[in-house]
């Protein structure tokens, strides 16, 4: 019987790369968090997230379709009962994203996860942190919410 067990691992030669969900905890918690409050928070983060994230590379969406998300992820989070604070970060968020600057975008995800600090837990403001990190290569490390 042949043992395969020394055999050296590589991927096939047509495999795809594993792709890499940027909001795992994010995600995870508004799948733990009661339906309502924080539930709606994680939500409208995520969608903020990755709206911002769209502005990074491999994805870099077009002008016309990022004004075309930004504005429905907008009317989205208009629905959601959300504190005012909230929501105003949250538009912030969308308003730098259709300017395609992502410096603006990075300050803007910085006062989201400000905003939303102690109502997500910590891993999930984490992502939101380093995602304005990587939209901000003027930061050489991801900031923190204090």
């Amino acid at each position: 019987m042949p043992r395969f067990d020394y055999v050296i691992g590589q991927p096939p030669r047509f495999a795809l790369a594993t792709p890499r969900f940027r909001f795992r905890a994010l995600a995870a918690f508004a799948g733990r968090a009661s339906i309502g409050g924080d539930r709606e928070i994680a939500l409208a983060c995520l969608v903020a997230g990755r709206l911002a994230a769209a502005m990074l590379p491999p994805l870099s969406i077009s002008p016309g379709d990022t004004k075309t998300r930004s504005s429905a992820a907008k009317q989205w989070m208009a629905s959601l009962s959300l504190p005012a604070a909230i929501r105003n970060a949250l538009a912030q968020v969308a308003d730098a994203v259709v300017l395609a600057n992502p410096i603006a975008a990075s300050g803007a995800i910085e006062r989201l996860a400000a905003a939303v600090h102690g109502r997500v837990d910590e891993a999930a403001t984490g992502e939101l942190l380093q995602l304005a990190a990587d939209l901000n290569p003027l930061l050489t490390e991801a900031p923190s919410v204090s």
